[in-house]
């Protein structure tokens, strides 16, 4: 909705900006439920790191971060997609996210998660910031 009512359209590259917060989200989530595990325990909620564990739960997030960075590479690479600010930015910020949730696999206690999730929160505010940004300072990739 955001993109459409500031371009006055709904093209691809709306719709791929917008489904970006929809691959984004289990990584953050997962974060989120991994601090507060016991919490969820305690109520009987069958969240992911309750049911399934959590280093499970960090192989997950690590998986859905893998998917996350390509995809939001594809906004670089499609016809009148973004340019080189949002790349550099984009491939940055995720490359730091990809840290943190290689680490949680390695450590995959509720204050790690709580870390990792102090990066993933500000991810998509970044990549937003990017897409404006590049709007502005627009340097095409080819």
């Amino acid at each position: 909705a955001g993109w459409a009512a500031a371009t006055g359209s709904m093209d691809l590259l709306g719709f791929l900006v917008g489904f970006l917060v929809f691959v984004w989200t289990p990584s953050h989530f997962w974060c989120l439920a991994m601090k507060i595990k016991d919490e969820y325990a305690q109520a009987q909620v069958p969240m992911l790191p309750v049911v399934i564990g959590m280093q499970k739960t960090s192989k997950f997030i690590l998986g859905n971060t893998l998917i996350l960075i390509p995809y939001s590479l594809i906004l670089s690479i499609i016809p009148d997609g973004m340019g080189l600010v949002y790349t550099i930015i984009a491939i940055v910020s995720g490359g730091l996210m990809l840290v943190y949730h290689y680490k949680l696999t390695k450590n995959p206690t509720s204050d790690f998660a709580w870390k990792a999730y102090k990066v993933t929160a500000p991810y998509l505010t970044i990549i937003f910031v990017a897409v404006a940004l590049d709007a502005a300072f627009h340097i095409p990739l080819f």
